[in-house]
């Protein structure tokens, strides 16, 4: 049995100068977010990565065993408190490794009621409104991560202490659950999202993968799993607060949690060569159609989305988006609002020449055709889809429906009524599969629709690169659930719009960023499939849209542009000639249109390394023909392409190379 082991920080840096070379990375904190650093930890056959507080990868013998363990600490509104690493400290010795981590947690920027609040209120200047301590320990048997908390002032809490996070290819594995009693089980990991918990009741996970027996053992406190791709995280989770106790619950200064996980391999096998991350590199083969471009759509959330007063010193008119099908915008009550939210809405469709996509939030049908003719003038033809949802649930109301459909009827109204919900996968998911007397979903319903974002839980980079491939799954399970109507995905945002009742959505430092044009070709790639009909990207003003602060088009609204062309147009297979990693991923997106003005190869990295992915063309395309348009060149975006060696006489070849986070669109010319 091997006892040998090392950590390193990228390369081999002395742990004792760990804290201070954390402190010392004087990069702004978007940098530090987009490409964080990593301390790599390696004893016997287990090896994981330290990123911040979170102990990520964990794997064993080359085989990944568990996506990240984490502490968290959430708010009654299940706002997650942010965390920040204080100092690190390492012990070696001749059995493993194990560092010590003190983690200071700040409140959210809203104070949670006055009453529970401390003096100073949580996360203010007096300091941070939660600290810990974190042990982490790694042997060549097991990994071991405890959690020690305390509560520097009051608040009100739905959940405080570790939570496992199950990598998706987990995904149909058997596994037995030990309860807190003992008793056995058996169970799988789902392979559909399931809207029910996983397992409940957990005092341990075992499975065996490869000829390794596994043991995962919880202590401190009742766990139980969850489908976190409901949300369209990239992971199962378990975690601790049994759903069935009663939240939030008063946290009074001074209040502690303890809990532990820990992860026992039964058996020690020979690692696999490790990945290591350097230039990416993938080929791709370039093929018949397998699909459309979907509907594009934007939203307008403020009655001054619209406004035609850029500020000093702008380029010019607003943008305009040629092929662009909708202009999403949410009408809440008081319905006093809804003339000058229509109003803003028209005004933005027309600069495009789209129609109106309207989702209603009230609790009854009643005047809602009315009021949207009359603030539209009677022009409801305008409105080419339209849903109603109700406030408390967020889905739709079957008897509200159809008195809406029966109102809209008389009124002349020909677009397209959609069900579902305005909030998250998981609502959908929920109040179909929880129905106890048939589909809630009204027959008559023309499609489905729901939402997405990416930082439900987690505002890491490589967390939000992760919902990617599980937007696939959401909207492949959104057409089983709708007995294949179509779909409407969106509003698509990088972070939620509503989370809990009043609280405003919030903007991000990654949208103006080269990553969310990434991030956005990668998502409408996994949304290609049949039965998607549309998808809404962001709004049309900042801080949440596709323009900066002087009305130009940030790097997802060139994108978004140049995709809105496209409508309808087929979309090519892309097939990776070979998987480049051991788990078969790859942070480049290659999205190919047949357009009318030629084949458009849109290709994105989604990396903070270089990458280049070699393209084996189509006969007749020529690789010396191409044109390159980078999106987001005027920020620093970066990428070229050039002629490669031909996969075949028949076949042309082209290497396209984009710097980190970059996006490009190749054409070539008819």
């Amino acid at each position: 049995m091997s006892t040998e082991h090392s950590a390193t920080l990228h390369s081999a840096t002395p742990s004792a100068q760990v804290s201070a070379l954390a402190a010392s990375d004087q990069r702004p904190p978007l940098e530090q977010r987009l490409d964080p650093q990593i301390r790599k930890l390696a004893v016997g056959v287990w090896t994981a990565e330290l990123i911040g507080d979170e102990l990520a990868n964990i794997s064993y013998g080359g085989r990944p065993v568990l996506r990240a363990v984490k502490a968290v600490v959430r708010d009654h509104e299940w706002r997650t408190f942010a965390p920040s690493v204080r100092d690190v400290a390492e012990l070696k010795d001749d059995d493993g490794i194990s560092l010590r981590i003190h983690v200071d947690y700040a409140a959210p920027d809203a104070a949670p009621d006055a009453e529970a609040a401390g003096p100073d209120g949580p996360g203010t200047a007096a300091g941070p409104a939660y600290e810990a301590m974190l042990m982490l320990r790694i042997t060549p048997a097991t990994v071991e991560v405890s959690f020690s908390g305390r509560a520097k002032t009051a608040f009100r809490r739905n959940r405080i202490g570790l939570v496992v996070l199950h990598p998706t290819s987990e995904a149909g594995r058997d596994v037995n659950v030990v309860s807190s009693d003992g008793t056995a089980t058996s169970g799988a990991f789902p392979v559909d999202i399931r809207p029910d918990l996983v397992f409940a009741d957990i005092s341990s996970l075992e499975w065996a993968d490869a000829g390794t027996a596994f043991d995962l053992g919880f202590s401190g406190d009742i766990f139980e799993t969850e489908d976190q791709r409901n949300w369209s995280d990239g992971s199962f989770k378990t975690y601790s607060t049994p759903s069935a106790l009663p939240i939030p619950v008063d946290v009074a200064a001074g209040d502690t949690v303890n809990q532990s996980v820990s992860i026992e391999a039964l058996s020690i096998e020979t690692p696999d060569n490790p990945y290591r991350e350097s230039h990416e590199q993938a080929a791709f083969t370039v093929g018949e159609p397998a699909g459309t471009v979907p509907a594009l759509a934007v939203s307008v959330d403020s009655t001054e989305a619209d406004s035609t007063e850029l500020p000093a010193g702008s380029p010019g008119e607003r943008p305009q988006l040629p092929g662009l099908d909708a202009v999403l915008v949410e009408l809440y009550e008081p319905r006093e609002q809804w003339p000058a939210k229509l109003a803003a809405a028209a005004r933005e469709a027309d600069r495009h020449g789209a129609a109106l996509d309207v989702r209603v939030v009230s609790d009854s049908a009643d005047g809602v055709a009315e009021a949207l003719g009359s603030a539209l003038g009677g022009q409801l033809s305008r409105i080419v889809r339209l849903g109603l949802f109700h406030p408390g649930t967020q889905c739709t109301d079957p008897a509200a429906f159809g008195a809406l459909k029966a109102s809209l009827s008389e009124a002349g109204f020909s677009g397209q009524l959609l069900a579902g919900t305005r909030s998250h996968f998981t609502e959908l998911n929920r109040w179909i599969s929880g129905s106890s007397d048939g589909s809630p979903v009204p027959q008559d319903a023309d499609a489905l629709t729901f939402s997405l974002a990416p930082q439900v839980h987690s505002t890491e980079v490589p967390h939000i690169v992760e919902t990617v491939p599980v937007q696939r799954l959401a909207a492949a399970n959104a057409l089983k659930l709708g007995d294949g109507r179509p779909v409407h995905v969106g509003p698509v945002t990088l972070k939620p719009r509503l989370h809990a009742p009043d609280q405003q959505a919030a903007g991000d430092e990654l949208q103006d960023h080269s990553f969310t044009a990434a991030w956005m070709l990668a998502s409408l790639a996994a949304l290609t499939i049949d039965g998607v009909a549309s998808v809404t990207y962001f709004e049309a003003a900042p801080p949440r849209g596709i323009t900066a602060a002087d009305g130009t088009l940030n790097p997802a609204g060139e994108l978004l542009q140049k995709l809105a062309a496209c409508k309808g147009d087929p979309v090519l297979a892309a097939a990776p000639v070979a998987p480049h990693r051991p788990d078969g991923a790859s942070p480049l997106t290659v999205y190919p249109v047949q357009s009318a003005a030629g084949l458009q190869l849109f290709i994105g990295n989604l990396s903070p390394r270089e990458a280049t992915a070699r393209l084996n063309l189509p006969g007749g395309s020529a690789p010396g023909a191409a044109d390159v348009a980078v999106i987001g060149a005027s920020a620093g975006a970066r990428a070229q392409a050039m002629p490669a060696e031909a996969s075949s006489p028949d076949d042309g070849a082209l290497a396209v190379t984009l710097g980190p986070w970059a996006t490009a669109v190749v054409t070539f010319r008819d």
